[in-house]
């Protein structure tokens, strides 16, 4: 498997010296894997105060920091080579991740993902579409604070995520940050300069961490019964737009009149629960013909919580009417992947539209049971 930069897996670092593992202290049967991408948590600052990241130097940190912990619990870690900041993660990174998951699927109990924040929401909620029938749990996390700086929380991260990693039954995709365990494709970045970097608007945190962990078992998804697998191809061919009030309706039109040459879906952010001016009928008109052309068009909410209504307005039944598709109450981070994704099974763009309503992987309230019953892809796609 070729990892990023074009290296293979076989030149990623482990912890400790060669390939050995770092084995703790009344070591248990658990083992986790750690995959390091890059990001803030294992940077350093060079000369000139800039943070940067070099290969080698997040496993020997985190060497050093497992050998004063002893959590019983085996882990290996492997680096990216070279190491990406979290602005330069693509969907080609997402495949690495997702294959490094696969290759040492059956050897590890659970497994910790380690990238820069900025995009984790994205490879998180990508993730949780990639890995088919997961039957462990794996976890993203990050940090605002270096590893080797005083005042850290990259430590807690770190080592709560390995931890739970090792000892939860969560089969799914999650993030933890700060002291919150989130489903991955129900977060996103909330907060740039805060600790409590992420938030999850529209659905709970899976568990709570304080004295004790608080794990919310009936939110969790159900063991798959099918076999695991990994789904590489990704479609990213897509477009995402904030509408604001004095917005070029012309630049639509333009872009719906090239077609899927130029992009497979259009993704609106909208205002509150899905509208837009029903004034210009050149926006319409645009919307039409970007479903004449084969691109879907997707609304989703500029709101930090909330769910696009369907129906509740004029200009929401003259968006049906085109054809839009609406994101119910999906962050727009998951709304990207799962596009990404469903193109990326070769379906048509009316399978797309019709699945893009469904619940593949909890993220998303299904608006009611006839979407449930729209059995157009397996459960666990």
């Amino acid at each position: 498997m070729v990892a990023s930069g074009g290296q293979r897996d076989e030149g990623l670092s482990q912890v400790g010296k060669g390939s050995m593992p770092l084995c703790l202290e009344h070591e248990s049967s658990a083992s986790v894997l750690v995959v390091f991408t890059g990001g803030q948590m294992g940077s350093r600052m060079d000369e000139n105060g800039e943070f940067v990241n070099e290969n080698d130097t997040p496993s020997m940190l985190i060497h050093d920091l497992l050998s004063l912990h002893r959590m019983g619990t085996r882990v290996d870690v492997k680096e990216f080579r070279p190491l990406v900041d979290g602005p330069d993660i693509t969907d080609r990174h997402w495949t690495t991740i997702a294959c490094m998951i696969g290759e040492h699927y059956l050897t590890y109990d659970g497994f910790v993902v380690v990238m820069g924040t900025d995009t984790l929401a994205y490879t998180g909620s990508a993730l949780s579409f990639m890995l088919e029938n997961l039957g462990k749990t794996v976890i993203l996390t990050g940090a605002q604070i270096p590893l080797n700086q005083p005042f850290s929380d990259a430590k807690r991260n770190l080592l709560t995520s390995i931890s739970l990693a090792a000892s939860l039954e969560v089969p799914e995709v999650c993030t933890f940050f700060d002291n919150k365990l989130f489903r991955a494709n129900r977060c996103r970045k909330g907060d740039s300069g805060s600790l409590r970097a992420f938030v999850s608007p529209n659905f709970p945190p899976l568990a709570t961490l304080g004295i004790s962990l608080h794990l919310k078992h009936n939110l969790v998804l159900p063991i798959p019964k099918g076999r695991f697998r990994v789904h590489e191809n990704m479609s990213t061919r897509m477009v995402v737009i904030k509408m604001v009030p004095t917005f070029d309706i012309d630049s639509i039109l333009r872009l719906a009149s090239a077609g899927t040459e130029t992009c497979r879906a259009i993704v609106l952010e909208l205002f509150g629960g899905g509208n837009v001016s029903s004034r210009d009928p050149n926006l319409f008109r645009a919307l039409s013909l970007a479903k004449e052309k084969g691109c879907i068009v997707v609304v989703t909410s500029q709101c930090a919580s909330g769910s696009v209504a369907v129906g509740s307005y004029a200009v929401n039944d003259a968006l049906n009417r085109v054809g839009i598709v609406p994101a119910l109450d999906m962050t727009t981070e998951a709304t990207c992947a799962k596009l990404a994704y469903l193109f990326g099974k070769g379906l048509s763009p009316e399978q797309v539209s019709r699945a893009m309503l469904q619940n593949l992987r909890g993220e998303l309230t299904p608006l009611s049971s006839r979407f449930a019953s729209q059995s157009l892809l397996k459960p666990r796609l």
